[in-house]
Formats: C-alpha cells, structure tokens, sequence
C-alpha cells in the first residue's frame, strides 16, 4: 500500500475573494467554500504520495492565491 500525505488549506475572507480564489483551483483538488459569521471560508484538501509532492502542490496553489487576497 502506498503512503499518502495530505494538508488543508484555510483562508477566512470576503466572499467576493473567495470565490476569486475558488475559481483559480485546478481540477483534481477539492474544496468547499461557505460562510461563518459574514466571511467566506475557503477549505482545500491537498493529497499526494509523498512530502514532495505535497509541497509543491501546496506552493502552487499559494503562487496562485498570492495576488489575489487584497
């Protein structure tokens, strides 16, 4: 059996942003965008085989992310 790592993103904001955000994700990761208490909650589940390819996966999407949290 194959290891699997995973992480989850987080991110607390405006809706207008975090449907921004949302539509930046590629295919093949999920995510859940709802709100609490006025601000929009952005969830992303992030998996591979191993700790590398976590990260990269991670860095691409906070790459993508970067300019858009303003």
């Amino acid at each position: 059996m194959a290891d699997e790592c995973s992480t989850t993103l987080k991110w607390h904001g405006s809706m207008e942003i975090g449907i921004r955000l949302s539509n930046l994700i590629p295919d093949g990761f999920e995510y859940e965008l709802t709100e609490e208490d006025g601000f929009a909650v952005l969830i992303v589940n992030v998996s591979a085989n191993d700790l590398e390819a976590l990260r990269k996966s991670v860095d691409d999407l906070l790459t993508l992310f970067s300019d858009q949290d303003q």
